[in-house]
C-alpha cells in the first residue's frame, strides 16, 4: 500500500506545505482577541458564520484558508463558498442528548468547511469516540484518509471496515472527483508559487486556466 501514497502526510496538504491542523493554540489566541470585541457573547457562531464580521475571515485563516475535512482552499474556491461548520450538529439541541448551546455554538465545536463539505455532512452525528476521531482539530483525519496518486481521497485501510468512517467519507463525497480536480489546481498554483520567473510557468498557467474552465462548467 505504501508505494501507492504520496509523500504528503496531511492528505489536506499539497506536496508544497506542511500546514499542522493541531489548531488548539490558535483557537485559544483566537478567543483572547474575539472577547475583547464581544464580551458577553457566548454563541460564538452567529458572531463569525457573518462573513461581513471580521472574525469570520480571521477563523477561516486558523484553518489556512482551507476546508478542515477536504482541504480545498481559497486558491480554488471563492471565500464565499467556505462556511463555518458545527462538528456536532446545531440539531442535537433538538433532542435532548445533554449537549448545551454553549457547547454547540463555541468554538471547540467549530470549523472551517466548504460549502460542499457542509451540506454533505449535514447532520451528521456518531459516538464519543468516533466523534473525537473525526473532529478536524484533533488532527486524526490524516490517519483515517490518504490521497493516493491519482489525487483520490482513500480511506485507510485500517479503517476500511469501519461504518461510522464509510458513512462520513460518503456523505461528504469524499470520494467526488471534484476532489481530485481541486487536490490537482492546488498542486499547481503551488508548483508556480514556489518557481515563479522559470519559463514552464507560462504552460501551466495555461493548463490551469482550462482545468478551471471546465470545473466551472461541470461543478
Amino acid at each position: 500500500m505504501a508505494t501507492n501514497l504520496l509523500t504528503v502526510q496531511d492528505y489536506r496538504n499539497t506536496s508544497f506545505n506542511d500546514n499542522d491542523f493541531l489548531l488548539g493554540e490558535k483557537k485559544i489566541k483566537f478567543m483572547e482577541d474575539f472577547k475583547l470585541d464581544h464580551p458577553q457573547v457566548k454563541n460564538i457562531y452567529n458572531t463569525i458564520k457573518n462573513r461581513d464580521n471580521k472574525f469570520n475571515a480571521q477563523f477561516r485563516s486558523i484553518y489556512y484558508e482551507k476546508c478542515a475535512y477536504c482541504g480545498v482552499n481559497t486558491q480554488v474556491i471563492d471565500s464565499s463558498r467556505f462556511e463555518v461548520d458545527h462538528v456536532v450538529p446545531a440539531s442535537v439541541l433538538k433532542l435532548g442528548l445533554g449537549y448545551s448551546d454553549e457547547f454547540i455554538n463555541g468554538i471547540d465545536n467549530l470549523v472551517n468547511s466548504c460549502h460542499m463539505c457542509n451540506r454533505g455532512k449535514s447532520n451528521f452525528l456518531c459516538e464519543e469516540e468516533s466523534l473525537n476521531l473525526l473532529h478536524p482539530d484533533n488532527n486524526n483525519l490524516p490517519q483515517i484518509f490518504w490521497r493516493s496518486d491519482d489525487y483520490s481521497i482513500e480511506i485507510n485501510e485500517v479503517y476500511i471496515d469501519n461504518l461510522v468512517i464509510k458513512e462520513f467519507y460518503d456523505k461528504l463525497k469524499l470520494h467526488n472527483q471534484l476532489r481530485r480536480i481541486d487536490y490537482l489546481l492546488m498542486e499547481m498554483k503551488d508548483f508556480c508559487e514556489k518557481h515563479e520567473g522559470e519559463q514552464i510557468i507560462d504552460k501551466i498557467q495555461k493548463l490551469i486556466t482550462r482545468i478551471e474552465s471546465k470545473r466551472r462548467r461541470n461543478y
